[in-house]
């Protein structure tokens, strides 16, 4: 089909998009606006036109015309915790994809700092994907009150007009900690994590259902850092405990350089699991025994579900995403164990 292909070889023009698929201006500016009515052959045909010339909408003029700005604001508690950044990797190609873009924003696990961040970003953002909030059921209750959608990633909450999307923490840490036992450790030290992490509460629900059947746990609160992995290595070995199950995988890596400064070796004098499973730890020697969370999977399920808010959805709908443990050279059976 012969149409024009520019405008006096300059910048090509909306009318060029119109020409090239053969359909009105109007039409094309429906397309790009996101405007219910346009049949799926229109919008592919105006979407292949676009892409044949170069052309890409004015952002700022569709957010005029359309009310909404196609920005979506994502809050995480720890920009520096490799976990969120595939959560925020994952989200950013999923929403740029479907014509959105994504304000992150780090909270430094403070719930005084997510409250305010949260309302600035309901301010100028048409949705907000709250990441493993922290703050009080309270204030998630005011973040949803403002009047646009929101999306609550990794954590539960008994709210019908909330969408949540978690990965599941009980289960697997259940199964991580039954390797050890399978291995024949008799008492376990759990490294703490943030302490209004509904994970954190998840996984030491795990652990404290093991303590009631006669498995010893020991408890060292300790954060979901390398640097508070490594600071608490002399009180994990004041336990006396075989075996460390770490809240995460970073707290687990730092624990086991400070244990390797002090002349032990993994897993023969202690075994040491984390969570998550980032990349860094199958490359670790030895490699770290862990829980594979589907980071990508998790995020693409967040962005569809905000997606079907942003058209009008009904919020309320939950999704969990399944996590299971991987077994490496971090664990082994205790010395008493094996000698005996």
């Amino acid at each position: 089909m012969a149409a024009q292909r520019g405008n006096g070889g300059g910048r090509p023009t909306i009318r060029n998009v119109a020409a090239l698929a053969g359909v009105s201006v109007a039409t094309v500016s429906r397309v790009f606006a996101g405007s219910a009515g346009v049949s799926a052959e229109l919008t592919r045909r105006v979407h292949a036109a676009a892409d044949e010339l170069g052309y890409r909408p004015h952002v700022v003029a569709q957010s005029l015309a359309s009310g909404r700005s196609n920005i979506v604001g994502m809050l995480v508690p720890n920009l520096a915790n490799p976990h969120f950044y595939t959560l925020i990797k994952q989200v950013l190609h999923d929403a740029g994809r479907d014509g959105y873009q994504v304000l992150v924003a780090d909270s430094d696990e403070s719930p005084a700092a997510e409250r305010d961040l949260g309302l600035s970003l309901l301010e100028r953002a048409d949705g907000l994907v709250l990441c493993a909030p922290r703050s009080a059921p309270g204030v998630l209750r005011e973040l949803v009150g403002r009047g646009r959608p929101v999306l609550v990633m990794d954590r539960k909450l008994d709210d019908p007009v909330v969408s949540t999307v978690v990965m599941d923490a009980h289960g697997a840490m259940r199964e991580l900690v039954q390797h050890l036992v399978d291995l024949g450790h008799e008492h376990v030290t759990y490294l703490h994590g943030p302490a209004r992490s509904w994970q954190e509460q998840e996984r030491w629900r795990a652990l404290r259902g093991y303590r009631r059947r006669g498995l010893r746990v020991s408890e060292v609160p300790a954060g979901a850092t390398v640097e508070a992995g490594h600071r608490v290595a002399g009180q994990v070995l004041e336990t006396g405990c075989t075996a460390v199950v770490a809240h995460n995988d970073l707290s687990a890596i730092g624990l086991m350089a400070a244990l390797d400064e002090r002349g032990l070796r993994i897993p023969d004098d202690m075994s040491v699991t984390g969570y998550d499973d980032i990349p860094f730890g199958r490359f670790m020697s030895p490699s770290l025994t862990t829980v594979h969370t589907s980071q990508e999977e998790a995020a693409s399920a967040a962005w569809q579900a905000m997606r079907g808010l942003l058209e009008g959805g009904r919020p309320g709908a939950r999704t969990v995403v399944a996590s299971e443990p991987v077994f490496r050279r971090s664990t082994a059976g205790p010395r008493s164990a094996e000698s005996g």
